[in-house]
């Protein structure tokens, strides 16, 4: 804050999104911009505190209305509301604000896969959008005016070709040179000159066999003359080259005003005499020495493969005991920007699949598997045949609905012969003796999956 709080500057933030939306809400508070990034508070504009606090203002908890004259302030308020034994006014249980609520993981939780192919769609979109910058900036949307259309319209195949042998030819890291302009000109002029060159150079209009790179980089290079932390960089360092070609310009000439005095002087003229300057001897020794050309990094240092003690040459009877590190995907390093563009797009279509693929897999999931098991239960009951512990329990089933029926309709012996039931020493002396009843279940649960099927396993066709 700058001037009492009457202006802002935001030329500092090294964060370029945060500038851009700061920038937005700036502008759509009607502040008006002075320079780079400094917006100044109108006369007739309220503070910006009064108009976006209530949005920015905690709620926590409700608000009480401001005390005018007619109604007491706080203190009294607090005073009215004492304990009578002198205690505090600790909040209650009720106005705790409640916690918020653990989500469970149920049914409905995506699994770890789908949430890790989501994420890995989220990154090859936002690599896609940076690769093709397909879509437009909010700062240079709008049609193009009719004159621009008109001109673009009658220029003739060889202009559109000079144009897009000109963009590709110049440098990426200088956008004025792509787009052909000067870093004074107007805001406007600028705009008018890529309506201009992206109607001439646009693929649908030229055939021109880079006309689609062209016009990407055209884009490129206009989003970044328009984001205004970006032109910024670009001009610094554009004054900070021509200053330092103003300043070799300068030593070089210098240095020839020198070596020219030196010349002169041995020649012992007598109207020459006394010429020679201080400093020439500080110039022309910078001359004199020679700067040692050094080697680039890549010149001199091993690649990971073959560092010191690894084994160059690899056996071809035997596997490899010593573990080396690759280098990895080495492609970015002869990519053009066209191959990082169709590589983004691969990735883009591959993460897209297979998200979809998990995400129908899901879905169709539970169905499939019922359906299969309906099919498999299908099929056992009508081809294959019972298993051994099927056909014992079946057995024992009958044989007690059997024998239940029989003892229902048997009469014991002694009744109608005698007034009570005789004493029978099998059957009474049966003190202490505990009847064991053998569980089919239980027992065919410890058998192996070959003496099992139907309802114990599901053998797939």
């Amino acid at each position: 804050m700058i001037d009492d709080g009457q202006a802002v500057d935001i030329s500092g933030l090294s964060e370029k999104s945060l500038v851009k939306y700061l920038r937005k809400l700036f502008l759509s508070l009607k502040l008006n911009e002075n320079g780079r990034l400094v917006f100044l508070l109108p006369s007739d504009v309220p503070p910006t505190l009064e108009v976006v606090g209530a949005v920015i203002r905690p709620k926590s908890g409700p608000q009480r209305p401001v005390s005018n004259d007619h109604e007491p302030n706080d203190d009294v308020y607090a005073e009215q509301h004492k304990p009578a034994d002198g205690g505090s006014n600790l909040p209650s249980a009720q106005e705790d604000i409640a916690a918020p609520r653990k989500r469970v993981i149920g049914p409905a939780m995506p699994s770890a896969e789908l949430l890790a192919a989501a994420a890995k769609l989220t990154e090859a979109e936002a690599e896609l959008r940076e690769a093709e910058i397909g879509e437009d900036d909010a700062l240079f949307i709008g049609p193009p005016p009719p004159a621009v259309v008109n001109e673009a319209a009658s220029a003739n195949d060889a202009e559109r070709f000079e144009e897009v042998t000109r963009i590709m030819g110049a440098e990426v890291d200088n956008p004025y040179d792509i787009v052909g302009v000067n870093r004074h000109m107007a805001a406007d002029n600028l705009k008018k000159r890529y309506w201009k060159l992206s109607l001439m150079v646009h693929p649908d209009k030229c055939t021109h066999p880079e006309a689609h790179q062209a016009f990407i980089k055209l884009n490129k290079a206009f989003k970044d003359l328009q984001d205004p932390v970006k032109r910024k960089a670009m001009d610094d360092k554009i004054d900070e080259k021509e200053e330092k070609e103003r300043f070799k310009l300068e030593l070089k000439a210098m240095r020839e005003a020198a070596q020219w005095r030196r010349l002169q002087v041995s020649m012992e003229s007598w109207w020459l005499t006394g010429i020679s300057m201080e400093g020439d001897d500080a110039l022309l020794a910078d001359m004199d020495v020679k700067v040692e050309r050094t080697r680039d990094e890549w010149m001199t240092t091993l690649p990971p493969e073959r560092k010191t003690g690894v084994a160059t040459q690899q056996s071809t009877k035997a596997f490899n005991r010593t573990s080396k590190e690759g280098r990895g995907d080495t492609s970015a390093w002869t990519d053009t920007p066209s191959d990082r563009a169709q590589k983004a797009k691969m990735n883009y279509l591959e993460a897209y699949n297979q998200a979809a693929a998990l995400a129908a897999g899901v879905v169709q999931d539970e169905g499939k598997r019922s359906a299969d098991a309906e099919l498999v239960d299908k099929y056992n009951k009508a081809k294959r045949s019972k298993s051994l512990v099927e056909k014992h329990l079946e057995s024992t089933r009958v044989r007690s609905k059997k024998k239940s029926k029989v003892e229902e309709k048997k009469q014991d012996e002694w009744e109608g012969q005698h007034p009570w039931k005789p004493w029978d020493r099998e059957k009474d002396l049966t003190g202490g003796r505990q009847n064991v009843k053998l569980d089919a279940e239980n027992m065919a649960q410890g058998l192996t999956s070959r003496f099992s099927s139907g309802s114990f396993q599901r053998n797939f066709l």
